[in-house]
Parts: C-alpha cells; sequence; structure tokens
C-alpha cells in the first residue's frame, strides 16, 4: 500500500486527518501529492493532517495498467471504448500475476481503515469526488466510528446504478446546456439555430457516419464516439459545444473526433485511472448485476443509446469480478456531518443522486452549483469544506457565496 502524509503546519493536537477519494474507480491519489498540498490542502494543513492512500491496484500500489498496445489499432477504439481484444489480452497478463477478484471497494475501505489506525488516527474527515462518493459511502457504512465529517462532491447513490443511466443524464445536462447559451445574447446571437443544428449532427452520426483519417487511420466517426466525446466535454467545457457542432454541421468533424481518441486513450493508459481495477470495481459493484433487458430499457430512448454501458457490459461478462456484500446495495444511513455538492450541469452524477442520498443523511447540507458540471471547486466551494472540516458541522455554513455563479464563457467561432 502506498500512502503519503501531508502533515500539519502546526500541531494542535487533533488525531483526525483528512483524507481524499479522487474516483474513477481508480483514479490514483498520491501522485497529485503537490496539488494535494496547495490551495485548500494549505488550508487545511494549517492544523490537520492530510492522508493519501492509492488503493490497492492504483496508483503507486502496483497499479493494474492496461498499457498493452491495442491489437485492432486506432480503428477498433471507434467501434467501441472497450476493444475486446484488448481487454482479453490485458486480463490474461494480470491473471498471471494476480486475482482480480479481490479489488472492490469494501477491500478499499478496510484497507483504508487498517493504515489509518495504523499511523495513530482515530477518525478520518472524507472528501470524496465522483467514483468517490460511493467509496465514502462505504467506508461510513464499514467503519463508522472512525468518521468525523464526509464530503460528497457529485454523488452517486450507492443503491443506483449510475452507469447504466449515463446515456439519460448526458441528454440531461445537454438540455442545461442549451438553454444557458439560448438565454445569453452572444451565445444565441452566435448560435440561433443550435437545436437544430445539433438535430442534424446527431442525424449524420447515425444514418450516414463521415469517415475521417484519425491518428494516421481512417475511421467512421459514428453515434457512440460522437455521444462519448459531447459527454467528455460536458464535465467541464460545456461552453465549447455549441461551436464543434457547428463545425460538425459544416462538415468540420475532426476536433470532435481527436477529442474522442484522446478521451478514450485512458484505457491503454500507463498513467491517471488503472483501467485493471477500474473494472474489477465496476463489474462486481455496477455492472454484473444488470441484464441486457435493463440497458436496452433505460437507453432506448437516447441517442448515445447503449455504446458505453453495452461496452461496459460485454467487458465484464469475460472479467473476472468478486460478489458484494449482502448489504452492499442498501442505501446507507448516517447522522455524520456531510456537505454534498452537485452541478446542474452534471452529466455524470445529476443533482438527484444527491437529493436521494441526503433523504438518509439528516444531518447533511446539499449545495448545487447552477451552470457546475462534473465536480465543483473555486474559492466559494473550498470555504464551503474548510468549514465543515474545522468546525465538524454544517451549522452556521453559508452557501450564498454559490448561489449567482459567472455564466458559461461560450467560445464563439471567428472570435
Amino acid at each position: 500500500m502506498a500512502f503519503v502524509v501531508l502533515e500539519a503546519l502546526s500541531d494542535q493536537g487533533h488525531s483526525d486527518a483528512v483524507t481524499i477519494f479522487r474516483g474513477g474507480p481508480g483514479a490514483p491519489v498520491t501522485p497529485n501529492v503537490f496539488f494535494s498540498a496547495q490551495g485548500l490542502g494549505s488550508d487545511i494543513r494549517a492544523d490537520r493532517d492530510i492522508l493519501l492512500v492509492d488503493h490497492r491496484g492504483t496508483g503507486n500500489s502496483s497499479p493494474l495498467y492496461c498499457d498493452n498496445p491495442f491489437p485492432g489499432g486506432i480503428p477498433s477504439r471507434f467501434e467501441t471504448v472497450f476493444p475486446l481484444d484488448h481487454v482479453d489480452a490485458w486480463r490474461d497478463m494480470l491473471a498471471q500475476r494476480t486475482d482480480l477478484s479481490q479489488y472492490t471497494t469494501p477491500h478499499a475501505m478496510d484497507d483504508l481503515a487498517d493504515v489509518s489506525a495504523w499511523l495513530g488516527y482515530t477518525r478520518l474527515n472524507l472528501n470524496g469526488g465522483s467514483y468517490g462518493t460511493r467509496e465514502a459511502q462505504v467506508f461510513v457504512r464499514r467503519h463508522p466510528d472512525r468518521v468525523r465529517t464526509v464530503i460528497l462532491n457529485g454523488v452517486a447513490p450507492i443503491d443506483e446504478n449510475v452507469y447504466l443511466y449515463h446515456a439519460r443524464d448526458l441528454q440531461g445536462a445537454l438540455e442545461n446546456m442549451l438553454e444557458e447559451c439560448e438565454g445569453q445574447a452572444q451565445c444565441q446571437s452566435a448560435y440561433p439555430d443550435v437545436r437544430r443544428v445539433l438535430a442534424e449532427v446527431l442525424t449524420v452520426a447515425t444514418e450516414d457516419p463521415p469517415r475521417l483519417v484519425v491518428g494516421g487511420a481512417s475511421v467512421d466517426f459514428g453515434i457512440g464516439p460522437l455521444s462519448y466525446a459531447l459527454r467528455g466535454l460536458l464535465y467541464g467545457q460545456s461552453g465549447t459545444v455549441p461551436a464543434r457542432l457547428y463545425e460538425a454541421r459544416d462538415g468540420a468533424w475532426r476536433a470532435l473526433a481527436d477529442y474522442y481518441l484522446a478521451r478514450q486513450a485512458w484505457i491503454g493508459g500507463a498513467q491517471g485511472t488503472p483501467a485493471g481495477y477500474h473494472y474489477s470495481v465496476l463489474c462486481a459493484e455496477d455492472i454484473d448485476p444488470l441484464s441486457w433487458e435493463d440497458i436496452a430499457r433505460e437507453t432506448a430512448v437516447t441517442f448515445m443509446g447503449d455504446f458505453l454501458i453495452a461496452g461496459y457490459k460485454q467487458v465484464c461478462e469475460c472479467w473476472p469480478s468478486a460478489k458484494p456484500p449482502a448489504d452492499y446495495f442498501t442505501p446507507v444511513r448516517s447522522d455524520k456531518p456531510t456537505l454534498m455538492l452537485s452541478g446542474a450541469r452534471d452529466p455524470v452524477t445529476p443533482v438527484a443522486g444527491a437529493e436521494k442520498v441526503a433523504a438518509n443523511w439528516p444531518n447533511s447540507l446539499h449545495v448545487i452549483v447552477p451552470n457546475g458540471g462534473h465536480g465543483q471547486g473555486g474559492p466559494c466551494i473550498n470555504r464551503l469544506m474548510l468549514q465543515l472540516i474545522q468546525t465538524g458541522t454544517i451549522e452556521g455554513i453559508d452557501s450564498s457565496c454559490v448561489s449567482s455563479p459567472p455564466p458559461t464563457r461560450f467560445e464563439i467561432l471567428g472570435h
């Protein structure tokens, strides 16, 4: 197990530390140690330690990267996010040195409890983002006495399969972006018929995908890769979406295709999220319980369709995975002081997820950033987080600073 302790700058006798879950699942923590020591981290360290732990199979804890070449090359990467020949090859290589069924969120949270106890911390202040909010919920359930406060940023309910609804939530986030563009004079003037253009681009990608040369290979850029690219842009670059749609309408699809290829590259990379860990966790805790009927029902009326979730299902049908504990999918109930953060334009963990969890966490405060994407930050949000950690209570937290965020800066073609 790899871990780093960022020690408090002045020791005031606290026996609790702040620990961070970066989601993914599988995003490493210790490689970002210098980033963690800046900004909010610097303020936290005024009187508390920060404990960074890489889960087994991630970061510097024997990471399960799938960095072998893609057997089918670039064309196979446009057919699916997860080329199965690549998955098969890396699964067989990983299986020679590890038991892939030993990588789950409960395993990781028990490891964290062991490490923190060994270091002498009596309690932890949990700060989880995206899938890290699932990890925090599991830690609260399995080790409640070791929890002081909780921050859930982009909340994924443990009893709801967020991956099943990615296609639906993509459309909700896109609609939110369109409404803001129509409400801004400059964006509306530059892109007066953005909804019609979106419909045209989706139709072309579905019925007559453009043939492009990307990365030196000739590929069809269809509705699946286009949807995955739009989903990625809505994470935090939603202001670029109208410009990319208008370019595609005019026959210039290359920017979207290049972005898709760059975003999909994490599957075969040796940095960031290790795909082997990602598959092991998601297969056990999200994908294996799904039926193909579930997938067909929930993606039927979406333009992304089953492109992403069916890709996961195909991977998991051939990936060794564990069986979660019997109570894993039961909603977690907690009275720990908790700050929940949501972005109204989040295509991955929408506002409704946090509202669902908050119903079982009576000592929680839910803050919504009106045009926020996936994961909230900035000076205002940092102040809210710091106040919770310093005081140990949600009482007195004033979230009015997020009520009027700056409007999205939309990219205007030709400017």
